[in-house]
Formats: C-alpha cells, sequence, structure tokens
C-alpha cells in the first residue's frame, strides 16, 4: 500500500462529469513484422503476460470514509485484462479522419474508479494495411507525461527477459489494502504533516513574489541590459518587445469557458530536423521553436473563426521535477507561463520574442521557485471541499465569469531518439493526449521519437470542435517558419561573399 501524494490526489478530487482528468495517447502501429501474425487476441494475451511488470498499471484507488488523509493506491490482486484491453472496428474509410473521431468518441467516456485507472482500446480495420491504432488511456492521478513516455517504453521492453516478479509473487503481494495502516497514516497526516506543510508553506508563499523579483532582478543586472528587447546577433536595431505571460493575463477566446466530457482529437507529425535547423540557425531551443510554431498555429486558426484577440495567447508549459531531490508521486511538475506571441505576424520576431521571455522564465522559476512547492501547496487539498467546489465551478459556469488564468497547454515530452515499438511492433506515430480543464478546453502535446515530433491536439467538442483545421495550421506554421530561416541563411551567405 502506498499512500497518494497531495498532488496525485487533487486530480482525483478536482474531477468532475464534466472535467474528467483523464491522459493518453493514440500509437499507430505497423504489425506487418510479427512473426506469429497479428490478432487481438495475440495482443491482449501478450498484454496480459507484460503488464505483470508495470505496477503502475495495477494499482487502484483504496480510501474509507474514515480516512483522515489521501487515498492509498494498492494493487489489484487478479487484474482482468479483457475489462482494460478492449477493441473496435474504425468506420469507413478507416482513413485518419475515422481514426481521430473514433479516438474522440471514446475519449469521452469515463473512467472506472473501481478497477485499476487505465484503459486501451485497438482499433482495427484501418485503410492502410498492416496497420493498427492503440488508444491508450490513463487518469492522470496515476502518470504525467514523462511517466506515460516512460510506460510506453516499458511496454516495449516488460516480458522480452525473464522476470523475478512472477505471477504467483504478484498474486502474494497484491492487494495488500491495510484498513488500520489506511486510517493511521491518514490520522497523522492530517494531525501532523499538513500541519508542519502550512506552517513551512506560509512564509514561502508570501516571500515568493519578492524572491522572483530578486531573481529577475539579478537577472537583469548580470546578463542582459534591456532585458524586454531581443535580436539576432547581427540585428541589433530590430528589436522585438518581449510579451509578458502571468495566470489571469490571457484574453478570452473560444475556447477558454465551461468544458463538457466530450473530446474532438487529433495528430500532426513535424520534421525534428527541420526543427533542429531552425533552433540552430538562431540559438534558440526546440521547445521554443515549437511554441513559436504553436502561436503561428493557433493566429491562422483563430482568424479563420474571426476571433483573434489583440493580445498575445498564454500557455501553461508543464516542466517536469522528476529530477528534483525529495520528488515523488505519479505526477511531478511544476509549471511556466509562456506567451505565444499571437499578436506577432513576423514568424521570425516571435520566435525571438518566445526564446526570450520563455529563457527568463526558466531562470526565475529556477533561482525562485522551489521544483516540488506545487506539490506541497496540494498536500494541504482538503479533499470534500474541493470536490464540491469544483462541481459548483462547474455546474455554474464559473470559467466563463472571471478573467482568464491561461489560454491553453502546450506540452513537449523528450521521447526515444532510435524510436519505439509496441509488443515487438514498430509504432510509426505517436501523438499525446493532455488533460482539459474549466476555462481551457484545449491541450496540445508533442512528443520526440525517431527523428519526428508527433503533435496530439484534445479539445472539448463544444468549443473547439475542428481541431484537424489547427493541425493543418501547424504544419503550415511550421513550413513557414522553415523557409523564413532559410532565406535569412541564404540572405546572409550572399552578404558575406
Amino acid at each position: 500500500m502506498e499512500r497518494m501524494t497531495g498532488f496525485d490526489a487533487s486530480l482525483l478530487y478536482m474531477e468532475t462529469a464534466q472535467q474528467p482528468l483523464v491522459v493518453g495517447g493514440i500509437l499507430f502501429v505497423d504489425v506487418s513484422g510479427l512473426e506469429v501474425g497479428y490478432s487481438f487476441e495475440w495482443l491482449r494475451t501478450e498484454l496480459g503476460r507484460r503488464i505483470k511488470e508495470l505496477p503502475e498499471l495495477r494499482r487502484k484507488i483504496y480510501d474509507s470514509p474514515l480516512n483522515l488523509g489521501h487515498p492509498a493506491w494498492v494493487e489489484e490482486y487478479d487484474l482482468d485484462i479483457t475489462a482494460h484491453v478492449r477493441r473496435v472496428d474504425v468506420d469507413h474509410p478507416g482513413d485518419d479522419r475515422a481514426v481521430f473521431e473514433m479516438c474522440g468518441t471514446l475519449g469521452s467516456r469515463p473512467l472506472d474508479r473501481s478497477r485499476p485507472l487505465w484503459e486501451m482500446w485497438v482499433l482495427e480495420r484501418l485503410a492502410e494495411p498492416d496497420t493498427i491504432v492503440v488508444y491508450f488511456r490513463a487518469h492522470h492521478a496515476i502518470l504525467d507525461g514523462a511517466n506515460g513516455a516512460d510506460i510506453l517504453r516499458k511496454f516495449a521492453s516488460a516480458g522480452q527477459q525473464p522476470s523475478a516478479r512472477d505471477l504467483d509473487m504478484v498474486r502474494v503481494e497484491a492487494g495488500n489494502a491495510n484498513p488500520i495502516r489506511l486510517l493511521a497514516g491518514g490520522w497523522w497526516d492530517f494531525s501532523v504533516r499538513r500541519p508542519l506543510t502550512l506552517a513551512r508553506l506560509v512564509p514561502e508563499v508570501a516571500a515568493l513574489p519578492f524572491t522572483l523579483r530578486r531573481a529577475t532582478a539579478a537577472k537583469k543586472k548580470s546578463d542582459d541590459p534591456a532585458p524586454e528587447a531581443t535580436g539576432t546577433a547581427d540585428a541589433t536595431d530590430d528589436l522585438v518587445v518581449v510579451p509578458r505571460a502571468a495566470p489571469f493575463t490571457a484574453p478570452r477566446t473560444r475556447f477558454n469557458a465551461t468544458i463538457t466530457p466530450h473530446r474532438a482529437v487529433w495528430g500532426a507529425s513535424l520534421d525534428l530536423g527541420e526543427i533542429s535547423e531552425i533552433k540552430d540557425a538562431f540559438d534558440v531551443t526546440v521547445n521554443d521553436v515549437f511554441l513559436a510554431v504553436m502561436g503561428g498555429a493557433l493566429r491562422r486558426y483563430l482568424r479563420s473563426h474571426d476571433d483573434l484577440p489583440d493580445k498575445s495567447l498564454v500557455a501553461v508549459v508543464p516542466v517536469s521535477t522528476r529530477d528534483a531531490e525529495g520528488s515523488r508521486g505519479n505526477n511531478r511538475v511544476t509549471v511556466l507561463f509562456a506567451s505565444l506571441g499571437t499578436d506577432i505576424a513576423d514568424p521570425l520576431e516571435r520566435l525571438r520574442a518566445i526564446s526570450a521571455r520563455t529563457n527568463r522564465g526558466k531562470k526565475q522559476s529556477k533561482n525562485g521557485m522551489r521544483p516540488d512547492l506545487i506539490q506541497d501547496v496540494a498536500t494541504l487539498a482538503p479533499a470534500r471541499t474541493l470536490q464540491m467546489l469544483m462541481r459548483i465551478y462547474g455546474d455554474f459556469h464559473l470559467a466563463d465569469l472571471h478573467p482568464v488564468v491561461h489560454n491553453l497547454v502546450v506540452s513537449n515530452i523528450p521521447g526515444p531518439r532510435q524510436g519505439l515499438d509496441f509488443l515487438g511492433c514498430r509504432v510509426t506515430h505517436v501523438y499525446p493526449l493532455g488533460p482539459l480543464m474549466h476555462g481551457s478546453g484545449l491541450s496540445v502535446t508533442a512528443m520526440s521519437m525517431g527523428g519526428r515530433l508527433d503533435v496530439g491536439i484534445n479539445a472539448c467538442e463544444h468549443l473547439a470542435p475542428d481541431p484537424d483545421l489547427l493541425a493543418t495550421g501547424i504544419r503550415e506554421a511550421m513550413a513557414r517558419l522553415l523557409e523564413l530561416t532559410r532565406e535569412a541563411a541564404r540572405s546572409a551567405a550572399a552578404g558575406e561573399g
């Protein structure tokens, strides 16, 4: 039995019928190389054999009305793989549109909390021969982006070598639900750990604005005499004003309202070599290029709906804290607020502005805010109060009334450089899907894999029913940024000649 962290537990408390906090991924899998030949029965049997080595997917919620602390995780004694892995035929003609529409329909279903909080749908009868789609869904409480990528890697390697964790041992160890331990731990958490955490957090949170201001001032003094502007090394006369990004400063758009449980999903794929070409040309990061592409794509998308605000959109960018000392739990992240430069028409100016702001934001966060601060704040989350507040928040559409906290979530997950397989089959694309919350009905998540950056788009169907249009905008914005990069390189070469 393992007690949940406050962060993981708060993701359960905040879930409502309107706001299912589910993440996932859409895998396109080439099964042509299987020596045994593909069948759904083979796939499900192989998953059942390997799942014993993935304890993350065997855990379920264990709680009691008498528990004063957060719930615990216990392993399912006898996990029924047939309750988690199902198949469905894709509608004719079996193309990408049919696949993504089917995944949107499946993604609107709630997860059963009496079982481990995940499911897998195998989509068959695609137009492309020898190809299936595996749609993996899991509650955000059991994994974040980095953990999800790690589970995908484990699906590839689990069961290939004999394991000491055989089925008999799982049956002995699993289901170790101890009510006395749960209640004692809950009492200790409520009466000791939470008061101590609160006593530590009050002065830290109160001093945080001053700490961040000092970090920013130090950054200004040491690195940049004009930190609110940036330009290329050879074009210092073409300075770009860097837009600020902070919570509750985002403009309202069509997808910033109360969400419903219905989902519309899509995917796009970018060339990592082309992204690296842009990155090297302007001495920025891959994430800077991705954010600039997203800014251009959202600018195109909102203009097509006559909904482009004058102010720049603000994205929440999750940052993993898994390397931080003492970090624990299934979700180990902090967040940055990043301007996407949707108010800047020129793609190169947008890239420079985003690079300057995200670079300062990362250093400010690193110097000023402890990585596990959000985790400690979540430890104080009162279950019943938070559940009641979230129901009221959704039922009364309060997200439509107050200023927009942020417009969307944009995340970039490092994936395997050499590609990925699934149960011995080659994965051609992985489109990760992030969670949605009231007030932010759009999430865009990218994952690098084998020379590509696959981008998954998850949207509330009632707020953004056309994620395919955004996917097209992502490809077009990338093409335009690459074109301008190469033009700048040719101009520079001609000037040197």
